[in-house]
This record gives structure tokens, C-alpha cells and sequence, in this order.
């Protein structure tokens, strides 16, 4: 068999180096040789062809339904903030639904009637329509009679709630003229939220009796039961023999808590009672001043009030 070439240089070589081993120096250059030819002797067979570099190939990932739900889910979390923690909403304050009573005064109405009606709805829940039948027959041959300035139909039946002087809630009725209605629906809501204290709030009918100075329902006696009421077909109080119509005949008028907020007639007479003439300071009830919370509630809506006449009427609004 025919060698390669570069195998016939080690053959030839191979019988000096015999001979050298039989007595020769170890240091002659023909050991010099083999040390080198042992030393660069390459491997027979390359392991890697020319030109080329070994890379580790890795073996493919099966991916599977499961492997791509939890890589989303990873995914989703990531990207999704955690919720900042939220404040509990603050709770609306409860409504107020009575009042402490107020202590009694050195001078108390002398008429008592029948407990107030108690509330309806929420807040003064202020209503303004047409005067009912059950009223106006109250009403007629007392309140209202034939040849009175205004009738039925000019009239509106305000109903309001308000508070009471022994605390509680309680609901009214007015008869007011209708130019005046909403004016005065609005007052009393103002009333209401001042938490000014109203003793009653009744209309005048047959259940006050006849005026016995003249047409109308007896004024002095809801007076004396210090009622709260407005229209009544009379005359100007304490001036009868005039015969001239009260504000109050036309419903444009209204009187509030009268014992608490008297009234001075021309000839000086205090109706019904003097006790509080003179103690106008803040007090349950009280008409104190034109500056006061309660009385512009009356004339903020465009109505008059009476505390500024030379003779003063406390109770009075009008227009």
C-alpha cells in the first residue's frame, strides 16, 4: 500500500533513531528530532472541517395551552396595578327630627287648642294650591263673607311644616292671597331651616267663633291662643268703628306667633299681652329685629314688616 506523502518523513527518520538509542549521546541532535517530531504530531482524521466553529445547539420547547395561559397571566398581572386602598364615603348627617322644648316664659298664651298636625315629608316641604272645599266651608260666613274685597278663587291654601315650641315637627295651614302665596310658601322655609319656633298655624274659620267687634273670624281670640294665620275679612284691629279693611281681608297680611310679637293699637292698648313689648332680645319665637334671621325671611321675599311702624305690630307682614 502507497503511504501519503506527509507519512514518509517519520519512516526514513525511524532507523537513525534506533541507532542513536544503541549508544548514542542523549543529547545529539538526532534525539533533538524525535523529541520534536513526538511533540507536533497532528491528528489523523479533523474534527471540525475548515472554516467552521462549533455551536451548542438546544433542543426546541414543546409550547402547550397550559405554558401560553400562564405566560398571560404573568403578563396581565404585570400590567395591572394593584388598587389604591379607597376612603369610606362619609355618611350624610342624620335629619334633625325634633328640638329641645322651650322652657316657659313669664307670660304664656291663655287659649289652648288641639295639638298641632304632626309633620309630612322632609324639611318644611312648603306646598301652594287652590283653597279645599272642607276649608271653605269652614271658612264661609266667618273668615269670608258677602261683599269682601277678595274671593275663593284669589286665594291659595299654603301648607308648611315647622317647629313646634315643645320641639316637635309640626304641619300648618295658611289662606294667603295668590300674589303673595309663593312669598310666603318661601318665608316659612326659611323659617323652618332658621329652626324658628312657631306655637301653631291655623286658619281662620268657624273654629275661632265670630269677630265680636265687626265681620271676620275672632282675631283677638287667636290672638290669646297665639296663632299664626293670615287671611281673615275684618276690620284694621282696634279700629272697628273705622270700618276700614286689615290687609288681612285681602290676604296680603300674615301674623306670626302674636303673643311673642304684640301689637300696639293708636290708642296704646297692647294686644294681646305686653309682656314681651319691651324683651325683643333673641327668644324662641321672637321677631327681634329687621336685621334678625327670621325677619328676612319675610322681607327678602318683598314683604313689610310691621316692628318698624310708630305703633308697632311685631307680628306683622304684608304687602
Amino acid at each position: 500500500m502507497r503511504l501519503p506523502h506527509r507519512y514518509a518523513v517519520p519512516l526514513l527518520v525511524l532507523p537513525l533513531a534506533l541507532v542513536a538509542g544503541c549508544g548514542g549521546d542523549p543529547a545529539s541532535p538526532a534525539a533533538d528530532v524525535t523529541g520534536a517530531m513526538t511533540n507536533t504530531t497532528t491528528p489523523p482524521f479533523p474534527t471540525t472541517p475548515p472554516g467552521r466553529t462549533t455551536t451548542a445547539t438546544k433542543a426546541p420547547t414543546k409550547v402547550t395551552k397550559a405554558t401560553k395561559a400562564a405566560t398571560a397571566s404573568t403578563r396581565t398581572t404585570r400590567r395591572t396595578a394593584s388598587p389604591l386602598p379607597t376612603r369610606a364615603a362619609a355618611q350624610p348627617p342624620k335629619p334633625v327630627t325634633s328640638l329641645a322644648p322651650v322652657p316657659r316664659a313669664g307670660a304664656e298664651p291663655t287659649t289652648r287648642f288641639p295639638a298641632n298636625e304632626p309633620a309630612v315629608g322632609s324639611g318644611a316641604n312648603a306646598t301652594v294650591g287652590p283653597v279645599p272645599d272642607s276649608e271653605w266651608s269652614r271658612m264661609a260666613g266667618y273668615s269670608w263673607t258677602p261683599g269682601c274685597p277678595v274671593g275663593r278663587t284669589q286665594l291659595r291654601w299654603v301648607r308648611v311644616n315647622f317647629w313646634g315650641f315643645d320641639g316637635k315637627r309640626s304641619r300648618g295651614s295658611l289662606v294667603v292671597n295668590a300674589s303673595i302665596a309663593d312669598e310666603a310658601a318661601a318665608a316659612f322655609t326659611s323659617l323652618y331651616g332658621e329652626r324658628f319656633r312657631i306655637r301653631q298655624m291655623k286658619p281662620m274659620d268657624s273654629r275661632w267663633g265670630h269677630n265680636p267687634k265687626g265681620p271676620g273670624a275672632d282675631d283677638y281670640a287667636a290672638m290669646e291662643a297665639d296663632n299664626t294665620s293670615a287671611f281673615n275679612c275684618r276690620y284694621v284691629g282696634g279700629q272697628e268703628a273705622s270700618k276700614v279693611y286689615s290687609k288681612h281681608a285681602y290676604g296680603t297680611a300674615i301674623d306670626v306667633n302674636d303673643f311673642e310679637n304684640p301689637y300696639v293699637a293708636d290708642d296704646g292698648t297692647v294686644y294681646p299681652d305686653r309682656y314681651w313689648l319691651t324683651r325683643r332680645g333673641p327668644a324662641a319665637g321672637v321677631f327681634s329685629s329687621s336685621g334678625s334671621a327670621a325677619v328676612r325671611a319675610f322681607t327678602s321675599q318683598g314683604l313689610h314688616w310691621g316692628g318698624l311702624w310708630s305703633n308697632p305690630d311685631l307680628q306683622h307682614f304684608d304687602r
